[in-house]
């Protein structure tokens, strides 16, 4: 392994043998367990990713699905703080994330009723069980702690969604530019030739 303190992307892919497509899409959708410094194009990821990502394309090609990669990673990694999105410029929130948290916090309120709900339900079939007496001490720990490990695992899907939603704008910002370019060259074009027309013609 090379022993630069950070890798690019790219850096990654050559190193793994993998299309840099590939690395891209993998360092958003699993980007909570990715050490990395940076954000945006001028993310990096510390040596230590290398092991990750190589692990990602094992699972992937045994025919795991994405989460059950997830699950994977959750329990062999830790999670990255520096996954959380951050605020652009001085500390003002990044307006074009801003614009889809209402739907994240709908889906968060959503996941987080489905998930009372659930506890709920498991409370009152310990109770029954046991006949209205004492419930089993365990038998609540068990439930609480499956109930805790639904709640990580869905506010990493929501994380993953999040990152997955901010490379879409990216990438659809570029190719708005790329439109508008587009169109320009076609004018340009089309001055040229009729301007060669007019010329041949007089």
């Amino acid at each position: 392994m090379t022993g630069k303190k950070v890798l690019s992307v790219a850096e990654i892919a050559r190193e793994l043998d993998l299309p840099e497509s590939t690395v891209h899409y993998w360092k958003n959708r699993f980007a909570q367990h990715l050490p990395s410094v940076g954000r945006g194009r001028q993310k990096r990821f510390k040596p230590e990713a290398v092991e990750i990502f190589a692990n990602i394309s094992r699972l992937l090609k045994e025919g795991h699905t994405a989460r059950d990669v997830m699950d994977r990673l959750s329990q062999d990694y830790p999670l990255q703080a520096d996954a959380v999105p951050a605020t652009s410029g001085g500390g003002q929130p990044n307006l074009q994330a801003v614009g889809s948290m209402d739907q994240v916090m709908t889906m968060a309120a959503a996941i987080g009723m489905e998930i009372a709900k659930s506890v709920g339900e498991g409370i009152r079939s310990v109770l029954a069980a046991e006949g209205g007496g004492a419930p089993d001490v365990a038998d609540i720990r068990e439930g609480l702690e499956e109930t805790a490990l639904r709640i990580s695992t869905a506010m990493q899907e929501t994380e993953a969604l999040k990152a997955e939603n901010r490379e879409l704008k990216e990438k659809l910002a570029v190719m708005e530019a790329e439109m508008v370019r587009l169109r320009k060259d076609r004018r340009e074009m089309e001055k040229y030739l009729l301007d060669k027309i007019k010329s041949v013609s007089t």
